[in-house]
């Protein structure tokens, strides 16, 4: 109560953020802050278990600085979905060249603390979250010093990801691939289909038990061209990759250039 009146939700918002020294964002307390910083409907996003949301960048030279802008927007607008207690990852795919190892970063959304409406201190909290997140992960598609980077190990960051998905089980996880999706390392070279691996790669890897474990990831790639014979050929390699590995990579999410990132893309 203030002189008596009974304070709305958006300045009940702003009490609790001053009490707290938190600073408030714009546009919270309203319906449309709440939707900016991912809020359902009435300020949570109803979902029964956690999320792993891993995001693949591949700045190789192949890549094209418009596309790198669009993975920069469609991370911005999938992270804002995101929920407390939800997983975020990301990596820059290996690289031959290694004067400076690839990017990695990865952490959670911190934990909702509070039971009450929609812009409590854990609302404030996550939104800060979500908002850092964003500008941390530009880096992953800056568009300067490409130039240096050798070679695109899709297939080694695989394993990178399955780390990820040991460290965070019990979670819908998904994996965004934003690539090509041309191998191109010393040993297999899709670029051209200059150096396509043998009919019997994948079997191969199953039977020494090489392959990561990826059971239960849903794989989105953007980025990759499915018009042409050779893309064909990369692509059925795809599917049946990540078949063996125990992901979920199906047709519709396979695409060159997509409108938005499915959130549950496997359901």
């Amino acid at each position: 109560m203030v002189n008596g009146a009974k304070m709305s939700g958006s300045t009940s918002a702003v009490w609790v953020a001053a009490l707290l020294g938190l600073p408030l964002l714009a546009g919270c307390g309203t319906p449309e802050g709440n939707a900016a910083a991912g809020e359902g409907e009435g300020g949570t996003i109803a979902r029964s278990t956690p999320e792993l949301v891993v995001f693949v960048y591949d700045r190789s030279s192949s890549i094209e600085d418009h596309q790198l802008k669009l993975a920069r927007d469609l991370t911005n607008d999938r992270i804002r979905k995101l929920d407390h207690g939800d997983r975020i990852a990301a990596h820059e795919l290996l690289q031959l060249s290694l004067d400076e190892p690839p990017k990695r970063w990865s952490e959670t959304v911190p934990k909702r603390q509070w039971t009450e409406q929609a812009m409590t201190r854990d609302s404030v909290i996550r939104a800060r979250f979500l908002r850092d997140a964003q500008d941390y992960l530009v880096v992953f598609t800056d568009t300067t010093g490409r130039a240096e980077i050798d070679g695109t190990d899709i297939l080694s960051t695989m394993h990178d990801v399955a780390a990820d998905l040991r460290a965070a089980p019990n979670r819908q996880a998904v994996l965004y691939v934003f690539s090509d999706m041309l191998q191109s390392n010393r040993t297999i070279d899709m670029e051209g289909l200059r150096r396509m691996p043998p009919a019997s790669w994948v079997a191969d890897q199953v039977s020494k038990g090489t392959l990561p474990d990826l059971t239960g990831l849903c794989v989105v790639v953007i980025g990759a061209r499915v018009d042409t014979e050779a893309s064909q050929r990369v692509k059925s390699f795809w599917d049946e990759y990540f078949e063996a590995t125990g992901a979920n990579l199906t047709e519709r999410n396979y695409t060159l250039r997509p409108v938005t990132l499915p959130e549950h893309p496997c359901d």
